[in-house]
């Protein structure tokens, strides 16, 4: 698992290389130090870390954002995991930075031949690395697809609010779209879609007010709940071109 916010994921007052060595030791507890030491070394240099063998010593509060970032990745990867989590992994980095770590998440998984899970709201960073994308909702999965599906032809309103919403670099808007209203309170949920309050396809339908859509194919490998995945699909059309 590789946690949102390194500086307090990381203990401030433990060196990141014992850090690193508890990750090891707790798999492997019948390894010598040594080993842990040189395999930890090996991890911060795989990770894109410089000077290796110093920042081994070092504490987190020696470590820039992005570094720290990669040695919460390089403990992550530490025991070739079958599943890596990354949750926010660029969450207040600037955007050259933001490309290292992704990077260095890519290289995670070539090297531990795991499978990735990415928890972001960045839809560039979505693009940039995943396969397939599960659009989320109130707690609800709303759509899922391959990543080229939903970027060009999302089924539902959420999703299209989402992407409607990124400045173009093609087109002159005069404003930028915005989804209406709030995000529901998670005690209250509303009846029926939990959408439907602010969707501009469905809007006060009665059908959005009372019945809440299941989840179905939309496409040969693309699934959404949405009562109007066709309206959905044109009103996005509409406002992309």
């Amino acid at each position: 698992m590789v946690f949102q916010d390194p500086m307090t994921s990381l203990n401030p007052v433990i060196k990141v290389g014992e850090q690193l060595r508890e990750a090891l030791w707790t798999h492997n507890p019948s390894d010598s130090k040594s080993n842990h030491r040189r395999r930890g070394i090996e991890l911060l240099d795989m990770v894109g870390i410089p000077q290796p063998e110093r920042r081994y010593n070092q504490f987190p509060h020696e470590y820039s954002g992005g570094m720290r970032q990669r040695a919460m990745i390089a403990m992550a990867m530490a025991n070739r995991p079958k599943l890596l989590i990354a949750d926010e992994p660029t969450t207040a980095l600037d955007v050259t930075i933001q490309a290292q770590v992704i990077e260095t998440l890519k290289a995670a998984r070539e090297e531990t031949g795991a499978a990735s899970i990415l928890i972001t709201h960045d839809l560039g960073l979505v693009s940039q690395i995943a396969d397939r994308v599960i659009v989320m909702y109130a707690g609800r999965i709303v759509e899922e697809g391959r990543i080229g599906d939903i970027f060009s032809r999302p089924r539902h309103p959420y999703t299209i609010g989402l992407l409607a919403s990124i400045p173009s670099i093609t087109q002159r808007r005069t404003k930028l779209y915005s989804i209406p209203g709030q995000p529901p309170d998670m005690a209250n949920v509303p009846p029926g879609c939990p959408f439907h309050p602010r969707c501009a396809v469905g809007g006060e339908r009665s059908v959005c007010r009372s019945d809440s859509p299941r989840l179905l194919e939309v496409g040969s490998a693309q699934q959404a709940a949405c009562h109007f995945t066709e309206e959905a699909a044109s009103w996005f059309t509409e406002r992309a071109t």
